[in-house]
């Protein structure tokens, strides 16, 4: 019975019945309207607030919360911990939404996407010997690309993996300072930016894929 309150609930979502922000009617009046019990209703609303859909404010009700990575990122972050999916695995998802990413941006990005994205380039090379800060800015160009790409669904997949990609981040920059080559991971995200400020979809591909390909390289035993 939870999941027809479910399903239905979340129909009405889609259909503009109900909005994101609004808040549901009480339980009693829901159980009425769905011929169940509030038992029912309250798990019901239990399981939508896990996924994300709603969220139980006290004092106001359960509110329909907007799209967030946040259901997502929570399982990225389970998976990762548990070992389930290993660092080269979500390199290797990665290097294909990210490709994707860099392609709509060299087509899509505005003016102020690549001004901020050169912002970033430009202070990565100032904290080249600063490993952790190198890696906070990487991490921010690879989240600005997503949205410069103007796809929400890769812009919250991007946005969903980023503690375990700031980890994969730093894990590469520890192999690249011992190598003395950190200023190729620069080169690197110099040619990524060059790319999509020229509005070249192809190139931006190729950059960002051998930009994996490196980091895939220098990572695996």
């Amino acid at each position: 019975m939870p999941d027809l309150v479910i399903e239905s609930l979340l129909t009405d979502v889609e259909q503009g019945r109900i909005s994101v922000g609004e808040t549901l009617p009480p339980e009693a009046e829901l159980a009425s309207e769905f011929g169940v019990s509030r038992a029912v209703v309250r798990e019901a609303l239990r399981s939508l607030q896990v996924q994300g859909v709603v969220e139980i404010v006290n004092g106001v009700g359960s509110v329909i919360r907007p799209l967030t990575a946040t259901p997502l990122a929570t399982y990225v972050d389970f998976a990762t911990r548990l070992k389930d999916v290993s660092t080269v695995e979500l390199l290797e998802v990665r290097r294909g939404v990210e490709a994707e990413a860099a392609r709509l941006a060299a087509d899509r990005a505005t003016a102020d996407d690549v001004a901020t994205l050169r912002e970033l380039v430009d202070q990565m090379g100032a904290a080249m010997d600063d490993p952790v800060r190198y890696a906070e800015l990487d991490t921010a160009f690879h989240l600005a690309i997503a949205r410069a790409s103007r796809n929400a669904m890769l812009a919250h997949l991007v946005e969903a993996i980023r503690l375990p990609m700031r980890a994969s981040i730093e894990r590469g920059l520890d192999v690249w300072a011992g190598a003395g080559h950190v200023d190729k991971v620069q080169q690197i995200h110099v040619a990524i930016l060059d790319a999509i400020a020229g509005g070249d979809p192809a190139r931006a591909v190729a950059a960002m894929d051998h930009h994996f390909e490196q980091v895939l390289l220098i990572i695996t035993p």
